[in-house]
């Protein structure tokens, strides 16, 4: 965070109206309580809680519905799913230089100029290298980019990321790899700038899939604290709004923000739960994001779990809804077939009962017929088994709850 009293006026902090013009069809259904998955046609957002849960059945038959190999089946698939795309906005003021506790406590780490044990991993050595394997894990289909606040050892943010959201081949690793071995933490924390231009760019360009931000930081906002109230109500809700989901982790050194790290969580539609603390005051407290304040022996392996909750989360519940090898396809006549790493595949029923977001368990299609999406449980359990398989099966009367 390093300490500060130099406030400077940030551009575009404040969205502009161009920006947030898609934000006109705004309603109460995208609020972050509403509770399921997020990846239904309804854009609601959902709890990172039930990551890593599941009731063992994820919304499968009970038995007596579509058998995977009935003989009725024209063809099956495996189901294509919707890619994630995501921007890193990484904290390099100069305090993540600093040991982590319990070498050095936060009040410490404040202290100017920061003193470290070089032989010793620092909050950026362990941040660094915990986002090299969490990049280095994620599916091929998945696109990453990097930036970074502040980028003038000060309170300087950019509009262009420092590696550009792209594809996650081996070239695009090298570049991510390369620009985090280049960072030299120095300068402020210039948080709502710098996630403000990250929602600018994610909105400005066309990807395919869905989009998210992730936010690290160890400290509270130093360059401009006076516009974090406005930031929250306003910026984060509105990214949300046009489909900028933000996971936030507060490092060591950010339990003075933890109240403002757990409303942009909440507002960015990616709250822990449907119960966490997200008020205002005090400063200290909230608990809706990733939380590693706590972290006091080892927090390079929470980091990692924490990011690694985060690329399940990025996976999501949407699928393209295949075409047939010949003909028009009969939406009445379609599958999905759940192939976990541990067992027996089984199907996931239709559920239209409740909206996804709502209550369903199974799956739904989009409002145009050109999506799947999985829905409670069902989209749990597939997101909990990164090694799992989901497929789609053609020409059978599709399996209704």
């Amino acid at each position: 965070m390093e300490r500060g009293k130099r406030y400077v006026a940030v551009l575009l902090v404040s969205c502009t109206a161009a920006f947030w013009a898609a934000c006109g069809s705004s309603s109460s259904e995208f609020g972050p309580n509403t509770g399921g998955d997020g990846d239904a046609s309804n854009g609601s957002s959902g709890s990172l809680g039930s990551i890593g849960g599941g009731d063992g059945d994820g919304g499968a038959s009970d038995g007596g519905g579509f058998d995977p190999d009935a003989a009725c089946a024209t063809s099956t698939v495996e189901a294509k799913r919707a890619p994630a795309n995501i921007l890193f906005i990484i904290d390099r003021s100069g305090s993540m230089n600093c040991n982590p506790p319990p070498t050095t406590d936060s009040a410490t780490c404040e202290q100017f100029p920061v003193t470290a044990d070089s032989t010793l991993p620092s909050k950026w050595s362990i941040t660094r290298d915990a986002l090299k394997s969490a990049i280095a894990a994620m599916p091929a289909t998945n696109s990453v980019g990097l930036t970074y606040f502040n980028v003038d050892n000060d309170c300087g943010v950019q509009a262009t990321p420092s590696v550009a959201v792209a594809q996650v081949d081996a070239t695009q690793q090298t570049l991510l790899e390369a620009s985090l071995d280049g960072v030299q933490p120095q300068g402020l924390t210039p948080i709502v700038g710098g996630v403000t231009l990250g929602y600018q760019y994610l909105h400005a360009n066309t990807f395919t899939g869905k989009k998210f931000l992730v936010l690290i930081t160890d400290g509270a906002e130093t360059c401009a604290p006076e516009q974090q109230g406005d930031f929250v109500a306003t910026t984060v809700t509105n990214a949300a709004l046009v489909g900028i989901r933000t996971f936030v982790i507060g490092a060591p050194g950010s339990e003075g923000a933890r109240a403002f790290l757990s409303q942009v969580a909440w507002n960015g539609q990616t709250a822990k739960s449907a119960t966490c603390t997200h008020a205002a005051a005090p400063a200290n407290v909230g608990d809706c994001h990733f939380d590693l304040t706590n972290a006091s022996t080892n927090l390079a392996a929470q980091l990692n779990a924490a990011l690694d909750q985060i690329s399940r989360e990025a996976l999501g519940c949407e699928y393209d809804v295949p075409s047939p090898s010949s003909g028009t396809l009969d939406y009445d006549l379609v599958n999905v077939i759940y192939d976990p790493s541990n067992g027996p595949p089984r199907t996931l029923k239709q559920d239209t009962s409740k909206p996804c977001a709502g209550g369903a368990d199974g799956w739904q299609y989009s409002s145009d017929r050109k999506k799947i999406f999985l829905c409670g449980a069902a989209c749990t359990a597939v997101k909990s088994d990164p090694n799992g398989n989901v497929s789609i099966a053609l020409g059978c009367a599709t399996d209704v709850k």
